[in-house]
């Protein structure tokens, strides 16, 4: 963990349980992490977008996260979605074999730590509520993007399963059916299921054809 003007240190996951500030903080950013088994390599940032009044070192490795903008009294409240903001000093794949940080060393982190403003001044819970709130929102609102999406991905199968079967009665005409296809289907439906759509003359196992849609 580091801490911008209180130092960085490596410990135990139950060591940062331990403490209500650290596992808050934790916890959210599990929540603003959009792909948590990914880290990036940015070579770009080295040359190109190094800022010295945000790191003191050049650094490359970053997490693919979103972040909240604004404090929790300011009239600022959204999250951006952003994944060059959070970059790592070190390489995250020597993390395992890295050494704890001695009891002297924590000691002192703790110490520097517990002398910040949102402790001593005791706003911490009021900022709690207020980043779990808008946090939970975020999540709510990705959540219902996703349904979203998968509300339109049936669509287009029930649709698209619709067509091959109209196209299955005798006498149906190839081009009235792909302009049929054109009107129902999004374009996103057309990128997954165009090839089905094109050999469908020269499909003969239908129940085959089927599953291919279902699939895609």
């Amino acid at each position: 963990m580091e801490v911008k003007g209180v130092g960085e240190i490596v410990m135990s996951f139950a060591e940062l349980q331990k403490n209500k500030y650290w596992k808050h903080y934790y916890d959210l950013s599990l929540l603003l992490t959009n792909n948590k088994h990914r880290v990036i390599k940015d070579l770009v940032y080295n040359s190109n977008y190094y800022d010295p009044n945000i790191y003191e070192d050049i650094r490359v490795w970053s997490i693919d996260t979103a972040f909240i903008d604004g404090s929790y009294d300011s009239k600022t409240k959204k999250v951006v979605e952003s994944e060059y903001n959070c970059y790592y000093k070190i390489n995250p794949f020597d993390l395992e074999n890295m050494n704890y940080t001695s009891q002297k060393h924590l000691d002192t982190f703790k110490k520097n730590y517990m002398s910040r403003y949102e402790v001593r001044s005791r706003t911490f819970d009021k900022k709690r509520v207020y980043y779990d709130t808008f946090v939970i929102d975020y999540q709510a609102s990705l959540m219902e993007a996703e349904l979203d999406e998968l509300s339109a991905i049936f669509e287009d199968k029930k649709n698209v399963v619709n067509l091959v079967a109209l196209n299955d009665i005798e006498g149906m005409n190839g081009d009235v059916l792909r302009v049929i296809y054109n009107l129902v289907v999004s374009v996103e439906g057309h990128k997954r299921y165009s090839g089905i759509i094109d050999t469908i003359d020269n499909c003969k196992n239908k129940l085959e054809r089927n599953a291919q849609i279902i699939e895609a």
